[in-house]
C-alpha cells in the first residue's frame, strides 16, 4: 500500500537556510495516532539549532517544527480527543511544519474555543518555557527584581508579561538595539541594549535572571545576582552566529567557555544556577505540564496576558521567516501558516 503524504517543510542535510525545502513527505499509519490538520506552526530557536545539526542523533531527512494548531480530522486510538476538535501539538523532537500531521494524543492539548489558532500556535513553547522559568525554577516574588534576556523575543515577551502579574516586581529586560520602544510598552521597566548591558547594568544585582546564552555572559550574570539570587538558563542561542552548519568544535568550544558552575561560589555566595528544557519536562511529567497550560489558557481569558505576534508567514517563505527569527529582528512570536492563502 502506497504511504500517505503531506505537504512538509523537510531537512535532508543539516546547514544554512538552503537546506530547507518543502516537499510531500511521508505520513505515518493513523494506528495508535489521531491526525491533525494543521493550521499554524509556531517559529522557535530550537529549529535554527536543529536544522543546523545540533541534535546530534537526529536522523535524516525529517519534518520540523515542535508546535502547531489545529484541528482533529482522524483518530486511530483510544482517546478524550474527538474529530472535529481544535488542539495545540508539541513534540520537541520535531515533525509538526505540515499541513497534516499523524501524532500521540498525548503530544495534543485540548485548544479552548476562545482561542484562535494563531494565538494558541504562540502559546505552548514561549508561555511555557517563562512560566516553569519564572515561577517553577525562579520562584519570582513580589517586590523583586528579575533581568529577562532577548526581552523582545517570543519566550521574553512571554516572561515580561508573566512577572506583571506578580506584585510589584521590577523588570529590567536586555535585548537587540530598536527593540527598547516595544519591550517597555510590553512590561519591560529598565532596558539594555545587547550591545552596552555588561557596562551599563554595573550598579544593578537582581533576584532572578533568565538567560538564553552560555559562555563568558552566563559566567558572568552570576555575579550580579543578589543573595539568595537565581539564574535559570532557557537555551543557548549565541551558538547561532551564521547560517553554516554548527560543527562539533563550535559545540565543544562553546559549552567549554562556560566552564562549570563552582560549588564553592554557589555556597558562599548564597545563589542558585538551574536549566529548564521544556520538552523533556512534558515528556516526563505530563500533569505538571498541562496544568501549567491552563493557568496560561485562564491568563488568557480573563486578559491578563497578551501573546506578540510579530508576523505570519506562509509556509513556502519558510527561509524568510527562519532568517527573520536567526538576524533577531522579531518581537514576539513569528508564526507559519500551513495552507497557502
Amino acid at each position: 500500500m502506497k504511504a500517505e503524504k503531506s505537504r512538509s517543510v523537510i531537512v535532508k542535510k543539516f546547514g544554512g537556510y538552503d537546506c530547507l525545502l518543502i516537499e510531500n513527505f511521508d505520513l505515518p499509519e493513523l494506528d495508535g495516532l489521531i491526525e491533525v490538520k494543521v493550521d499554524c506552526g509556531g517559529l522557535n530557536f530550537a529549529d535554527l539549532y536543529t536544522r543546523q545539526g545540533l541534535m546530534l542523533d537526529k536522523k535524516l531527512p525529517f519534518v520540523l517544527g515542535m508546535e502547531c494548531t489545529g484541528t482533529v480530522t482522524a483518530v486511530g486510538t483510544e482517546t478524550d480527543l474527538v474529530i472535529g476538535q481544535k488542539v495545540i501539538c508539541y513534540d520537541y523532537e520535531g515533525g509538526m511544519y505540515r499541513d497534516v500531521i499523524r501524532v500521540s494524543p498525548e503530544k495534543c492539548y485540548p485548544l479552548p474555543e476562545y482561542i484562535d489558532s494563531k494565538i494558541g500556535a504562540a502559546i505552548f513553547v514561549n508561555y511555557l518555557t517563562a512560566y516553569f522559568a519564572l515561577i517553577g525554577l525562579g520562584n519570582l516574588k513580589e517586590n523583586e527584581k528579575v533581568l529577562i534576556m532577548s526581552c523582545a523575543g517570543g519566550v521574553g515577551c512571554a516572561a515580561t508579561q508573566l512577572a506583571r502579574t506578580i506584585k510589584d516586581v521590577k523588570i529590567f529586560g536586555i535585548g537587540s538595539q530598536g527593540k527598547e520602544q516595544q519591550a517597555k510598552e510590553n512590561g519591560v521597566d529598565i532596558f539594555y541594549s545587547n550591545e552596552s548591558f555588561k557596562a551599563e547594568i554595573i550598579k544593578e544585582k537582581f533576584d532572578l535572571i533568565i538567560a538564553n546564552e552560555i559562555g563568558p555572559t552566563f559566567t558572568y550574570l552570576q555575579n550580579i545576582l543578589n543573595p539568595l539570587g537565581r539564574i535559570v538558563l532557557t537555551g543557548a542561542n549565541n551558538i547561532i552566529t551564521n547560517e553554516r552548519k554548527l560543527s562539533m568544535f563550535s559545540l565543544l568550544k562553546a559549552w567549554w567557555s562556560t566552564k562549570y558552575v563552582n560549588p564553592e561560589t554557589l555556597i558562599t555566595n548564597n545563589r542558585l544556577v538551574g536549566g529548564l528544557h521544556l520538552g523533556t519536562l512534558a515528556k516526563s511529567d505530563p500533569k505538571t505540564t498541562k496544568n501549567a497550560l491552563n493557568y496560561i489558557f485562564d491568563l488568557l481569558r480573563t486578559g491578563v496576558i497578551n501573546p506578540k505576534i510579530h508576523s505570519v508567514m506562509p509556509m513556502s517563505e519558510i527561509i524568510a521567516a527562519t532568517k527573520l527569527l536567526g538576524d533577531r529582528k522579531n518581537v514576539g512570536k513569528v508564526l507559519i501558516q500551513m495552507e497557502e492563502t
